[in-house]
C-alpha cells in the first residue's frame, strides 16, 4: 500500500470514528441531526477521495 493510500484510510477511519461520537446524534442542522450529514459526507467523501488517489497514483 502506498503512503497516499494509507493517509486516506486513516482519514477514513478517524472521519468514521467521529461521525459515530453520541453527541452527534442530538445536534441538529436544518431538521436533521448532524450524524445524518455526517453519514452523508461519508457516503460521498470515501469513494470520491479513493478515486482521486488511486487515479494520482498511476501504475506501480
Amino acid at each position: 500500500m502506498r503512503r497516499s493510500e494509507g493517509l486516506a484510510l486513516a482519514f477514513l477511519i478517524v472521519f468514521s470514528i467521529v461521525s459515530f461520537l453520541p453527541p452527534w446524534r442530538e445536534l441538529e442542522v436544518a431538521g436533521m441531526a448532524v450524524f445524518g450529514w455526517l453519514m452523508a459526507a461519508l457516503m460521498l467523501v470515501s469513494p470520491a477521495l479513493m478515486l482521486l488517489v488511486f487515479r494520482r497514483g498511476g501504475k506501480r
